[in-house]
């Protein structure tokens, strides 16, 4: 008797939460859609790199990377996303998520080809000045690059 009364006690509890969760994502307001899991942000960081004249750097390497300290209290450095500047110069990466500690790190890889050598920079990333896109939650995010000869 027990059992048969713990299924049935079960199987109302799993239909009444079950509709439960299904009535929480509808809704007539179309600004606010109640979702399961958490809508992820993305930024699109673009750009283009040129030397101190003006003229834009081919090969110059332009990571993404996540700072964070860790439990020991040692900085640690996790790489995100990294490309190569085209023959204009531009780049494109994109990021997903929580933006606190993401910083870009341009470096050249290619020596003197391409226009020389020129020193490596690391840049904070100023998401507040991001633009909406027409998508609900995508910005991008324009930054310019000038890198210094060696």
């Amino acid at each position: 008797m027990k059992v048969r009364f713990n299924r049935w006690y079960n199987g109302v509890l799993t239909a009444l939460l079950s509709m439960l969760g299904f009535g929480c994502s509808s809704s007539d307001d179309q600004t606010f859609v109640a979702e399961y899991g958490m809508p992820v942000v993305e930024y699109q960081v673009r750009g283009q790199v040129t030397d101190e004249a003006g003229t834009p750097v081919q090969g110059i390497k332009v990571s993404q990377k996540l700072i964070f300290l860790s439990a020991e209290g040692k900085k640690d450095i996790l790489g995100i996303d990294s490309i190569l500047t085209d023959t204009s110069g531009r780049y494109q990466l994109n990021s997903y998520g929580s933006n606190e500690y993401k910083k870009l790190f341009v470096e050249d890889v290619d020596g003197e080809a391409n226009g020389g050598e020129f020193l490596s920079d690391t840049l904070d990333i100023d998401f507040e000045k991001a633009v909406k896109t027409d998508d609900r939650y995508s910005y991008e995010l324009n930054m310019d690059i000038k890198l210094k000869k060696k």
